[in-house]
């Protein structure tokens, strides 16, 4: 068969195909009426009673009462139970497991040269199912996940081949010399150019930002700090980061530990803080004034005690309870100074109800440092969506994804329905449960 041939045979099947694409592309999507017995409002942060939620595609049409259902629309009878948003965790990493008594060079090592890119994923892919199964239909995922493992599991989420919530990755993070790792002599497998992108000057700064664009990053995470490193990004690299980031309409997380970091990061312009251990309250007024979000990583009591109760002398619950008590203080100063708080697990270390379970018990420890159970449960979804930058989430309304949770019980009252979900959907499908869990 001659190129010419070719070309017209390709043609002719392109022209009878055409007729199908578009019918394809204006069916009708599939519709769903969901009837919640009580919705939360996460923007008003009140539950506002009974409502029916008609979902088209993966999108909701339309939130009020007593909707009529549509011609051929499937109907979810959640009428036993009370719906919220999905859960957003805007603090994970998916492809890092440091284990106890482990520094970060050695999983790095472990990951790396024993275990491989492939089995990291696979891990990886496991622990996004966890987050989906505990309500957590979202993550902004930043960095420890190799050379943009975190991105290629976006995009195995994105295109159905992997269960688990919406990953919002940023790659390699932006670092110092040495990136987090333990100070090496030497590195002769790469392990620091394995893990981070390391920034040498204005310019690189700038080149390292389009590059994680040009990727698929959907965030900025830089360190203007990388402890037990001493080494810092300038002032001036993380300027050039945080403009280029913007110039391309990204966010920019910063990991940032100390009060004098923080700052600088905050002067900067950056999105988000992540950690804030050690923060001014004329630092937390800053981040008030410029509409810096804070991401507190602190756990619960109860996921502080699982942690230590394998170590080989186990410390009293009190010390425990007394340790924890630093990271409460400072959330609490940021929350009446004003600043936007969303929340962020940072979970990294084994913990065996699985990530999900330990991004919905860090939402537990708001409540102990003193959010209400309301405000802690508005920092995974309306404020966490904020952040996240995407208007379709952490919310139901018109036009907001089609991400929902249905517990029992009323979690503005008291978080511990959020333990048991009875039903997940994401994107207008219904990934754990079932409505007849909300029966009876």
């Amino acid at each position: 068969m001659t190129r010419l041939t070719l070309a017209a045979s390709a043609a002719a099947l392109l022209a009878a195909c055409l007729p199908f694409a578009a019918v394809a592309r204006n069916a009708p999507r599939p519709m769903v009426l969901v009837h919640a017995g009580n919705l939360f409002d996460s923007e008003a942060g009140r539950m506002v009673g009974p409502r029916d939620i008609l979902i088209r595609g993966d999108r909701v049409a339309e939130v009020g009462e007593s909707l009529a259902a549509p011609e051929g629309a499937t109907v979810l009878d959640l009428r036993g139970c009370s719906v919220i948003p999905g859960l957003i965790d805007a603090h994970t990493h998916l492809l890092l497991e440091q284990r106890n008594g482990e520094g970060l060079s050695d999983a790095a090592a472990r990951d790396r040269g024993v275990q491989g890119d492939i089995y990291r994923a696979l891990t990886g892919a496991q622990r996004a199912r966890q987050y989906l199964e505990a309500g957590f239909t979202a993550v902004r995922d930043l960095g420890n996940s190799g050379q943009f493992l975190d991105l290629m599991l976006e995009r195995g989420v994105d295109d159905g081949r992997v269960a688990g919530p919406r990953i919002y990755g940023s790659g390699p993070g932006l670092a110092p010399a040495g990136g987090q790792l333990e100070p090496q002599p030497a590195d002769p497998h790469g392990l620091v150019a394995g893990e981070y992108r390391v920034v040498n000057g204005v310019e690189d700064a700038r080149a390292a930002v389009r590059d994680a664009i040009a990727r698929g990053a959907d965030v900025i995470k830089m360190y203007p700090e990388a402890t037990p490193q001493r080494t810092r990004l300038s002032v001036e690299e993380m300027a050039a980061i945080v403009s280029e980031a913007k110039r391309h309409r990204i966010p920019v997380a910063a990991h940032a530990t100390g009060d004098e970091a923080i700052r600088e990061a905050v002067e900067a312009g950056v999105t988000s803080i992540e950690h804030a251990y050690e923060v001014s309250d004329d630092t937390l007024r800053l981040m008030a004034s410029k509409g810096v979000w804070l991401v507190p990583t602190d756990p619960s009591l109860e996921m502080a005690l699982t942690f230590v109760a394998s170590w080989p002398q186990q410390p009293p619950r009190e010390e425990v309870d007394r340790h924890l008590q630093g990271g409460r203080d400072r959330l609490m100063r940021a929350h009446r100074l004003g600043v936007r708080i969303a929340m962020g697990s940072d979970l990294y270390f084994p913990y065996a109800p699985g990530r999900g379970a330990g991004s919905r018990a860090t939402m537990d420890g708001y409540v102990e440092a003193g959010l209400t159970p309301v405000e802690a449960l508005r920092t995974a979804t309306w404020e966490a969506g904020r952040l996240l930058g995407d208007d379709g989430l952490g919310v139901l309304k018109s036009r907001s994804w089609a991400d929902l949770v249905a517990v029992r019980g009323d979690p503005t009252a008291t978080l511990a329905p959020l333990r048991t979900p009875r039903l997940v959907m994401k994107g207008g499908r219904v990934e754990v449960g079932s409505a007849g869990d909300c029966t009876g």
